[in-house]
């Protein structure tokens, strides 16, 4: 899951922004995120530690939590764009899968080696 979830990330970010790039300190932690998803995710498919996927789980949820409530703030006040609206509703859906994410690696049991 992480795997797949930080390489959409990435994706999705440089299709978000194409053409149009943000200021980098608002872009690159996406690309932090993402790096530490799939970092850590390959790390636990080969049978190593879980910290390194807590870790991209926990910046990921955290780096969620600010762009959800941010972008939420906008949609409650009005004058938002349907477009707007859409992107909060899909940023929201990925901030709970962070938190799922978070939660199932901080649980979670250790894989065993073969």
């Amino acid at each position: 899951m992480a795997v797949l979830f930080g390489l959409a990330l990435a994706v999705l970010e440089a299709v978000r922004n194409w053409g149009d790039w943000q200021w980098w300190p608002f872009w690159v932690v996406d690309y932090v995120a993402a790096g530490l998803l799939v970092v850590g995710g390959a790390i636990v498919l080969r049978g190593g530690s879980r910290h390194w996927l807590g870790a991209g789980w926990g910046f990921a949820c955290a780096m969620f939590w600010m762009s959800f409530f941010g972008h939420l703030e906008g949609v409650l006040q009005g004058g938002v764009t349907l477009r707007e609206s859409r992107l909060t509703q899909i940023i929201g859906a990925m901030f709970a899968i962070t938190v799922a994410g978070l939660i199932f690696s901080l649980l979670g049991r250790q894989r065993p080696r073969f």
